[in-house]
This record gives structure tokens, sequence and C-alpha cells, in this order.
């Protein structure tokens, strides 16, 4: 028997609760009677659920009522604390007539009073009643206080009799107010309980209910079903073996019956199957007629790669060999037709060896398309395979669109070629305005500084306008050849690890005079953890410092904000930089072409304010070169926020170029050793001897620094004394009892208060964490010397004159030379203690001489200083800091950024 017939026969030996329902139930469609099935399981559940769900609401109302009950009683008991918190306080004042136990009782007021108003609304007459007498309380507490300030004992004591009258009022009524509140709050959760446990019950006998109701439905359905559905089965298998005269039974109109119905139809298939054909037939007649009416040659090929079908348009691409295209045609012999009409490129091949290899590309399974010469036109062909074999393709004319191409490609190499040629001459006048312009500034500025040493203010204005006006025209000269380096796609990016907030404090120091010039505030908002970024720190430098000039300009007496969060993300985290101010704002209409070069808000924004209109077009361009976006959200009238989001790790796209190695540990007499068990520590002090032009090295325990002063032998050590296993206290002991090493300077960093131990164990000098980096590195300064001779080597005379004017005030002898080879000529005889190097020079230029001065023993360790107007490339900026001490840009800060530098040298010179 089988399974159905067995369900089947089950079914029906369970007796049937009502018969007249079966047979109305049979004589429903299959569908009707699921859905009878489902619609009363889903009223017994709709049912069900109202009633439960009202059920479930009473009770969620009284356990809120509860849960509201009992918060009150909570801020009850919290108040009855709170008062006696206010009554110590007020009793202490009385004793101590401390201010800060006045200022103790007044903030336990308000909490008081803050958690009475959360009772007034339950208990009005109660709170109102301890309202009153807390603030007699309170005024006679304080009276009695005042009383005893006075030295009025007697009068304070009386007052304070009475206040304790009040105390004891308010502390009965918190205490009645509590055991009132707890005690309904009780109540309710009782009466929560009771109602939580009659829904359960009515749940339990509702779940009873449907289940009976649904088994019953159930059987119902299933007797209607199974019955005539194990007759139909038995049929199916009579004809599934081929005996067709059995009598299909009728069913009726159901399901059932249609299936019976299509049983008849099974049998009357084979004669609809001619019929069908010549249909099929009459279907490719349109399509081949379809195909004719496409622009495109097509042409359908079977597994054999015979032709069965091809339009005309094919055919046009043959003119001398229609026959080619003709069905039973084979792809070979299509291309014999092509080779004998002279319409194939060879390309150097063999007849043989072009059709072996178009064969091959014809019978790649994934298809292939290409562009081929028939005589003087271009063709596409497309070639796809078939689901059976075959292949189809499509050949299409695209000689236009390949002249059209190719003028393109000449359109776009004149292009290319326009815009190399203006980047060259861009670089070319940048650098012949820089020159003279930073003499001009330089000039200007140390005109200001003589003006001032001689007392001749009446001339620093004047003098401050020319500054200026170089400045704001050397800034122009950088935005233009920074727009034009970017859309020459030549703008390079240099990767280097840096902590945010230490370049956000730089920025603030940058800034802060665009701020006080117009009356603006400036807020620093930095999160705690905002920790370390992979990036191009010039380049976010400079938009920052783009965004925070734009908001102090186009704000007055005003507020600017630079808020910067890190922002943590599954794949990797990202630095939110937003800037707002509160200036004049802009429209939408604004907004839309803010970030277009050359362009500001309107017109008037120009004339107003001033401005190139470049910043933020550079901006843009930078934040997507570290992989960032900037946006902007501004109201016309109440100020504006940038927004820049920059990933904290850029990785560059794979073939660029990464940074240099590192470079190798510098000479004896510029190195400082740096011994410290802190990471963080020995971090903060080499990043500060960096930027002061001195390179270092570190050790992380005593042990190691021992060995590595042994080793290279440092101009000087910066020692801590708390460190594990060996303490600073031991080394420096080791250090000054060593014959070869007792000589290095020894500095003492540390959060230990013990100067003379130190002293006098050797050391020069003795600085307190947090260290001041200022005086860390003049102790450091303090200990070179050397001879006075300087050698500045530049073609510009004005440049060598403002340099020497420089070096003349700190009593160095300067000598000059115009190019790199009389340069070298003049180190070689002089051995000065430090060059100052420009790099566009004739003959020899400052790259050239580098290089020769580190071939050269004797001048390999003479410090350089190299000043330039080239715009440096980031391969040329590696080369350089691994060669000189030191790299100052010619620009509108460069002569005071040239005098930082020249002073750290001639410091550590002397």
């Amino acid at each position: 028997m089988s399974v159905l017939e067995q369900t089947s026969h089950d079914v029906e030996a369970i007796p049937a609760p009502s018969k007249s329902l079966g047979r109305r139930l049979a004589s429903l469609p299959i569908a009707a009677r699921v859905a009878a099935l489902t619609a009363a399981g889903l009223i017994s559940l709709i049912v069900s659920s109202i009633l439960l769900t009202q059920a479930l609401y009473r009770s969620a109302d009284r356990t809120a009522d509860t849960k509201a009950l009992f918060d009150l009683a909570a801020n009850a008991a919290a108040a009855h604390v709170t008062f006696g918190e206010l009554r110590y306080w007020l009793t202490d004042l009385s004793v101590s007539l401390l201010m800060n136990s006045q200022r103790n009782a007044e903030q336990a007021r308000e909490r008081l009073l803050d958690q009475l108003d959360g009772l007034s609304k339950s208990s009005p007459d109660a709170v109102r009643e301890i309202r009153v007498e807390m603030d007699d309380y309170v005024k006679r507490a304080l009276e009695a206080a005042d009383s005893y300030t006075q030295d009025n004992r007697i009068i304070g004591n009386a007052l304070l009799a009475e206040a304790r009258t009040h105390s004891t009022n308010v502390d009965a009524a918190l205490n009645e107010l509590v055991e009132e509140v707890s005690a309904e709050a009780e109540a309710a959760r009782n009466e929560a309980v009771r109602l939580a446990q009659k829904t359960a019950t009515t749940a339990a006998i509702l779940v009873i209910i449907v289940l009976l109701i649904g088994s019953l439905l159930t059987i119902l359905v299933l007797r209607s079903i199974i019955g005539p559905l194990r007759r139909l089965n038995r049929v199916i298998g009579e004809l599934t073996q081929g005996r067709y005269d059995i009598e299909i039974p009728i069913e009726g109109g159901d399901e059932l019956g249609a299936m019976s119905r299509a049983l008849r139809l099974f049998r009357a298939g084979a004669i609809e199957k001619k019929r069908l054909e010549d249909e099929a037939e009459q279907q490719r007649r349109t399509i081949a007629a379809a195909l004719e009416a496409i622009s495109d040659g097509f042409v359908l090929f079977d597994p054999q790669d015979r032709v069965i079908l091809a339009n005309s348009k094919f055919c046009e691409f043959f003119p001398d060999h229609a026959r080619a295209s003709l069905p039973g045609q084979s792809f070979q012999e299509i291309l014999e037709q092509r080779l004998a009409g002279g319409q194939v490129d060879l390309a150097g091949a063999s007849p043989e060896e072009w059709i072996a290899q178009r064969l091959h590309i014809h019978k790649d399974p994934a298809g292939f398309v290409c562009e081929d010469r028939f005589g003087d036109r271009w063709v596409r062909v497309s070639r796809r395979k078939t689901p059976d074999g075959g292949a189809v393709a499509v050949y299409t004319d695209i000689t236009e669109l390949k002249q059209r191409q190719d003028e393109l490609e000449r359109a776009k190499s004149r292009a290319e070629s326009t815009n190399e040629a203006k980047s060259r001459f861009v670089a070319s006048v940048s650098h012949e305005l820089r020159t003279p312009l930073n003499a001009i500034i330089g000039y200007s500025e140390m005109l200001i500084e003589d003006a001032s040493d001689q007392h001749m203010v009446e001339f620093v204005p004047e003098l401050e306008k020319i500054a200026a006006a170089g400045r704001h025209l050397l800034a122009l000269i950088n935005d233009i050849l920074d727009l034009s380096k970017i859309e020459a796609n030549k703008m390079e990016i240099f990767l280097e690890t840096f902590v945010v907030a230490d370049l956000m404090r730089d920025v603030q120091a940058t800034v802060a005079p665009l701020m006080a010039k117009n009356r603006n505030g400036f807020v620093l908002d930095l999160d705690d953890d905002l920790g370390k970024m992979h990036s191009d720190q010039t380049k976010l430098r400079q938009n920052l410092f783009n965004l925070l000039s734009n908001a102090a300009k186009f704000t007055e007496g005003g507020r600017v904000t630079l808020t910067v969060r890190r922002d943590r993300r599954p794949k990797g985290d990202w630095l939110i930089f937003k800037v707002s101010d509160t200036g004049i704002g802009m429209t939408p209409e604004q907004q839309e072409r803010l970030f277009d070069a050359f362009t500001q808000a309107d017109a008037s924004t120009t004339r107003n304010y001033g401005g190139t209109g470049l910043g933020l077009s550079i901006t843009r361009s930078f934040s997507r070169m570290i992989g960032g976006v900037v946006k902007v959200e501004s109201e016309l009238g109440k100020g504006s926020t940038f927004t820049m989001a920059i990933p904290a790790e850029f990785k560059k796209e794979s073939g660029e170029q990464h940074p240099s190695e590192a470079v190798p540990l510098p000479p004896r007499d510029k190195a400082v050793l740096i011994i410290d068990d802190e990471p963080a520590a020995r971090t903060v002090i080499a990043r500060a001897l960096a930027e002061a032009g001195l390179a270092s090295f570190e050790a992380a325990s005593g042990e190691e620094g021992i060995a590595a002063a042994r080793a290279h032998r440092p101009a000087a050590i910066i020692l801590d004394i708390i460190m594990p296993h060996q303490d600073g206290w031991s080394v420096l002991r080791s250090l000054k009892n060593d014959r070869e090493l007792c000589e290095i300077p020894v500095i003492l960093a540390t959060i230990l208060a013990d100067r003379e131990l130190g002293l006098s164990l050797g050391a020069v000098e003795y600085l307190t964490k947090p260290i001041d980096t200022e005086k860390l590195i003049q102790t450091i300064e303090a200990c070179g010397g050397g001879n006075r001779d300087v050698l500045v080597i530049d073609d510009d005379q004005a440049s060598r004159d403002f340099l020497r004017r420089i070096l003349i005030k700190k009593d160095w002898r300067v000598h000059e030379a115009s190019d790199g080879a009389r340069g070298l000529g003049l180190m070689k005889r002089l051995l000065p203690r430090l060059v100052v190097l420009d790099l566009l020079m004739p003959e020899m230029d400052g790259f050239q001489t580098l290089s020769e001065m580190q071939q050269t023993p004797e001048l390999q360790n003479i410090p350089v200083v190299v000043v330039t107007s080239k715009d440096l490339s980031m391969n040329e900026l590696e080369w350089l800091r691994d060669r000189a001490v030191a790299v100052v840009t010619k620009g509108a800060n460069s002569r005071s950024q040239l005098v930082k530098a020249l002073e750290r040298q001639i410091s550590a010179a002397e």
C-alpha cells in the first residue's frame, strides 16, 4: 500500500464529526477548503489574541502604575536623604562658618526642591507643607549662622533651636510621605500580580480551544482531498505504463477535476504535435525577415560551424563572393573567400597562419569582440556561442566611429602638449617671481626690524604694507602653481605618521593672528583619543589653514570653532574635522559653485573681502588626493560649517612611490642619544630634537643605552632616572666611570626632584618632566663648539646680501660663492662650520653640489641648510632630507623659518 493510500485510509478511519459539513467541504475547490481552514485558524487566533492583548494591556497599565508609585517612593526616600544632607551642612555652617558649607547647603537645597517637584503631582498638600517648613528651617539656620558670625551666640542659639523645630517637622512629614507612597506602591504591586495570574489562566484556556477547533477542521479537509487524489494517482500510474484505454474518472469542478481533465488532454497531445511544428517554421521565417531589417550584419552557425542563417547586410561585407553567406557554407570557407578578395591585412603572417588564428578565436566558448578591417572599412565583430554549440555573430560598420576616435586622440594629444607647456611655463614664471619676491619680503622685514631698533616707528606701517603685499602676491603664485600641478596630475603625496593633537595645536598657533585681526574668538575642540594619522601632513595642514583663514576672513567679532573627532569604523578609522563660524553665511546657490576654481560666493564677496577663489578648490583637490571628502553646510547670515573627513591611514595605490628607507644613523657631532623606558617620552623628545634640526637615536633601557653610547659616541645623552633593571643613577655612574664615554654631556630628564645629586654625579643639566623643550634644545646646543666661518652659495646677489646680514648679526664670518663649483673650492679651503645652499644655479646646481660633498670625506659632515624657491617633488625632498640638516622654501614666511633654522645650526656649531 502506497503512502498516499495509507494516509487516506487513516483519515477515513477517523469518525466524521459531521457528515453534512464534510459534503459541503467536498463541493468546494481545494484552495477554498484550505482558505476556510486557514480563516478558521486565523479567526481563532485573532479572537484569542484580542482577548490576551486586552488582558496584557491591563496588566501593563497596572505594572506601569506600580513602577510609577515605586519611583515616587524612591524619590521620596531620596528627598529624605537630601534633607539630611541639607541639615548636616547647615549645622556645619553654624559651627564652622565656612563658605564651603554654605555652598554645599545651597546645592543640597536645590536638589531637594527638584525632588519635591517630582512629588508635588502625587502629594501636593504634603509637599506644600514640607516646602513651607523647609524654607522656615533654612531661613532660621542661616540667621543663626549670621548671628554666630556677629558673635551674638545667644540669638544664634535661639534661632538654631527654632530651626531644629522646623527641621523635626520636615523630617516627620518626609517620613510620613515615604510610608504613604510605599504603601500605595505595595498595594499596586499585589494587584498587578493578581492580574498577571488571571491573564495566564485565560491564555491557557484559549490555547486549548484553538487546538480543538484546528484539529477538527484539519480532519475534515484531509478527508475531502486524499480520497479523490488516491484514485487519480492510480490512473497516472496506468498512463505512465502506456495503457491509454483506462477510464479517467470525473472528480468534479475543483482542482482534482482539473487534474482529471489534464490527463485526458495528455492523451490528445500527440495530435497537436504536427501543428506546433508548422507554427515553429512560420516563426523561423518571421525571425529571418526581422534580421533583414536590422542595420548590422548577422550570421548564425550550427555546431559544425556551418551557416544556418544570414542577412543581406552580412553579404555586403563580401561583395565579390556573396555565396560565402549561403546556408551550408563553413566558417573556414568564409575566411578563404575574404583572403581571395584581398580584404585582409595579414600583418606578416601566412594565409594558413591567419586562418588558423581566426578559427581558434572563433571556437572560444567565451565568445569575443574584436575590430577588423574589411578593405577601407572598419568592422566590429561580436561573436558568442549558442546553447546548442553553434555561434551567432554580429558585424557592425564602425568606420565613422573610428575616424572620430582618431580625431579625438589627436585633439587629446594636442591638449596634453598644450597643458604640459602651460605647466612648464607656470613653474618657470613662479620660480622667476619667487626669487625677487623673497628678497622684497626679506628686506622689508629686515627694514622693519631696523626701523624698530632705531626708533623710526613712523616707517614701520608703510614697510609692513610692503611685506604684506609681497606675502599676498607670493600666496597667490603658490595657489596658482598648486592648481596647475593638480590639473596636470603632478601633485605628489608625501605620507608620514604624526600625532593629530600636536598638528592641531600647531594650526591653532598659526591662525591665532588671523583670528585676532577681525576680533574673532577661536575654540579648539579635540577628542581625548585622536591618536595618530598616516597621511600627507602638509596637505592636511594647508587644508585646515585654508578653511580657518576663510572662516576668520568672513567673520567679524564672532567665533570660529575647529572640532576634531575620531570616527572608528570596521574598515578603518577616519578623522572628522569641522570648521564652524558665525560669519556671513551663504545661499544654496552660492554653495553649489563654492569649490570651483577662481570662484567666490559673488562679485561683492571679492570686492569686500578679497581673495582669488582658489583656496577651497585646492582644499577639495587635496582632500581627494589623500582619500577624503569635504562638504559645506551654511545659512545666509548665520555662518557656515565645513566638514572634512580624512582616513586615519591613507594607503597609496599600487605602483605609486613609497617613502624612502630610514635614514642611516647620523654622524657623531649631530646625534643625540635618548635613554628612556617609556616610548611616549622618547617620541616627545625625539620630535623636539628633530624640529630643532638635531638627529637622535633611542634606547629603551640602561643596558641598551650604554651599548649604544659605546657604538655611536653621541654628541649628548638625555637620560631618564626611573627605569627597570638598571636605573638612571647607575647608568650615569657607568658613563662617568668609562674613559671613552665620560666626556659625553649627560642631561637628566625625570620626574624626581633631586637636582643636586644629578649634578654631583656629573650631569650637565637636570630637567624635570614634563620637559621644557626649549630649555632642552638650549642645553644641547650649549654643548657644541667650532670655527666661525659660514659659506653662502647662491647665484642671486640679493639673496646672498640678505643671508649675509642675518649671519653677520650673529658674529659669523660670511663667505660667498655664486655657483656650486666655486662653492666646493671654497669649502675645501675653509672647511666652514655651516653651508647655506641654493638649489637652482647655473653650471653646477645645489643637487650636484650636495652629491660632491657626500663623496668628499672632509666635506661629508659639514651641516648644510638648503634655501630654495624650487617647488620640490617628493623624491627631491626625501633626497635632500638625507643630505641636509634643514630645507627652507623661499616664501611668505621663509625669512622667519630661515632665521630659526640658521639660529639652530649656528647655536649647534657654537
